[in-house]
């Protein structure tokens, strides 16, 4: 048997492989788009280019794919035989109690034929599921360029603005796979669905081979907090293999076997031999009751603690959507020469960096407060990209610097009550520090009159601010020319 906890992670190492081929994937689109924009005015031979690099992209996604089977092949496998080995070892101890004498996993050949077949099926379906991908990556590389020119064309936006919106829909899109239904999913929850859900019925019917080998007809299910409602109906219960034991549930009234049943899709139950006379249930109904109302706590507030691994599923999303926008900006800034494009990207990096830091910091303290292991200890190690972790590492600490314009107090009596993440991320790119900020605010050049949106513009040395004087947050700011800061400062009289 393994535990509900177990199968909730277990898929973890694939999840985080297959984040990686999402980067990949949405740098190879960015690059293809940046290439593109030099014609992106001349319509004819922007749709012809377009459409030569849509089908050289589907064709490269293609081989990135298939560079990354082999890996997912070795993780997978990783990936189930732990799995095997743990329920088996588990359900053997049970079996030696009753004075049974049970087979190791790789000691039967009927258990060692059933793992080898899950093995084979989720590699499979991972594999058919992520070849969908190269058509996703076509599509998405192929809306964004008819998207970006009918911005253009229709005179909506200049073609600089328009590759960087084209960019950012790239970035927020990512990969995804499409199933033979035409339903879509983002690749993480295509292959946590299909390893989480494998592995959980390949071990499954392990122990079911197992028992009858055993001559074993009765099963215990385990229980979990937060169990779906049609499954707590049946969890923590005894189970007749062959249904001739009319005092406990058949195969049937477990929907073993359906979809939405015992081992369904992404079912976290699992069950191990229960031998009349020997064992005792591990759940009594008034445990089973406590279970489902099982709760952790976090800032003060009791959660149930299924809602609360849902909650740290969500926030590792929120992670890895970061990463991507991150991996998709550092591509377009290595693509261009623009200046303009430079600081539009760089911010929209910058913006990333301080969400993903963000994202991080209340991950962390989520996981603490509610004693669920972090994505780290889980895997025990994370392989990220040194070179962009790095840069958001310094992002985030040129971001905090800006903390100190808080609470500042203008030349005109306005109190700075809040630096939003988009003004820090664009004075960053701009090469604008904090203290540029506070110099034009307390000690302008010049101070313009309040305009009719509240806002007042604050003209600086080396920064040029813009404030709300009825909140107290500031609006943008840009670099001030050195000529107008000369020109002011003679009219001040100042040197």
């Amino acid at each position: 048997m393994l535990t509900p906890e177990y199968y909730f992670y277990c898929s973890d190492e694939a999840v985080e492989l297959y984040s990686k081929l999402d980067e990949t994937i949405t740098r190879d689109i960015v690059r293809r788009i940046m290439m593109n924009e030099g014609k992106i005015t001349e319509t004819a031979k922007w749709q012809i280019e377009s459409e030569l690099q849509a089908g050289m992209l589907y064709d490269d996604v293609v081989s990135r794919v298939a560079e990354s089977s082999g890996t997912s092949k070795r993780v997978v496998k990783k990936a189930f035989r732990k799995a095997g080995i743990k329920s088996v070892d588990f359900d053997n101890k049970i079996y030696r109690a009753a004075g049974k004498t049970p087979r190791e996993l790789s000691m039967s050949p009927a258990a060692m034929s059933v793992l080898n077949a899950g093995i084979a099926k989720t590699n499979g379906s991972l594999h058919n599921l992520t070849m969908t991908t190269a058509l996703g990556a076509q599509r998405t590389f192929i809306d964004a360029c008819a998207l970006a020119e009918l911005q253009i064309t229709s005179g909506a936006m200049d073609p600089n603005t328009a590759i960087n919106e084209a960019i950012k829909s790239v970035a927020e899109t990512g990969s995804y796979v499409e199933y033979p239904s035409g339903k879509r999913d983002k690749i993480e929850v295509a292959v946590r669905r299909a390893v989480m859900t494998g592995i959980s019925q390949t071990t499954g019917e392990i122990s079911l081979a197992n028992a009858r080998e055993m001559e074993t007809d009765l099963m215990e299910i385990s229980a979990h907090a937060g169990a779906r409602p049609s499954h707590a109906e049946w969890q923590g219960q005894i189970v007749s293999i062959s249904g001739d034991n009319t005092k406990y549930l058949s195969l049937s009234d477990i929907g073993y076997g359906d979809p939405g049943g015992f081992k369904g899709i992404n079912c976290r139950h699992d069950w191990y031999p229960f031998i009349e006379g020997i064992s005792t249930r591990a759940y009594t109904d008034k445990y089973l009751e406590e279970l489902n109302n099982r709760t952790v706590t976090y800032d003060g507030e009791e959660i149930p603690q299924y809602e609360a691994e849902q909650r740290q599923r969500a926030m590792e999303r929120q992670m890895r959507d970061e990463r991507r926008k991150l991996a998709a900006y550092d591509e377009a800034l290595k693509c261009t020469e623009d200046q303009k494009q430079k600081v539009d990207f760089e911010t929209s990096f910058n913006d990333s960096s301080q969400k993903l830091k963000k994202y991080e910091r209340i991950y962390d303290d989520f996981s603490k407060q509610t004693s669920l292991p972090t994505l780290k200890e889980r895997l025990k190690t994370q392989e990220y990209d040194n070179n962009i972790s790095k840069k958001v590492a310094d992002v985030d600490k040129k971001a905090q610097e800006f903390n100190s314009l808080l609470g500042a107090k203008t030349s005109t009596g306005v109190i700075v009550n809040e630096v939003g993440i988009h003004i820090r991320s664009r004075a960053i790119a701009r090469g604008e520090s904090a203290s540029d900020i506070l110099n034009a605010l307390t000690n302008p050049l010049k101070s313009d009159k309040i305009r009719i949106d509240d806002s007042q513009q604050f003209i600086g040395e080396k920064s040029t601010v813009v404030i709300n004087v009825k909140t107290g947050k500031l609006v943008t700011t840009w670099s001030t020319s050195s000529s107008k800061a000369e020109k002011l400062k003679k009219k001040k009289g100042v040197s």
